[in-house]
């Protein structure tokens, strides 16, 4: 069991999913091309909106169990932390991984908010 490869394996499930989260808003905000400032509004709140969320399943993580999350079904048999010491271990790192992506997104959206200010409306 080796504590980096969990990180390194939280990190892929996490960031697969906030790829296709961010993937999303940036669809939207192309569908709103015609209106730039409303567009750069719009990936505003829903970054935000993201960074809310991934803070509170960062809150959520060290209590859901860990057999239920799925970093434990992406390690194998031999990789797999001991059951008294799994929970913590897999608790901990996907808290502080999407802690980390919640900051990637409020400073998305911060800069999308500050970027509407120099668009026509």
């Amino acid at each position: 069991m080796d504590p980096a490869r969990v990180r390194e394996l939280a990190l892929l499930s996490v960031s697969r999913g906030c790829g296709f989260a961010g993937l999303a808003i940036i669809c939207f905000m192309v569908g709103l091309a015609g209106y730039p400032r409303v567009a750069m509004q719009s990936g505003a709140v829903l970054m935000m909106a993201t960074a809310a969320l991934l803070l509170l399943k960062g809150d959520a993580s060290t209590s859901k169990p860990y057999k239920r999350t799925e970093l434990w079904i992406l390690l194998s048999d031999e990789e797999r932390p001991r059951a008294d010491y799994a929970q913590q271990l897999i608790g901990r790192t996907l808290q502080q991984i999407y802690r980390r992506f919640a900051l990637y997104f409020g400073v998305g959206g911060v800069l999308c908010f500050l970027g509407s200010f120099v668009l026509p409306g």
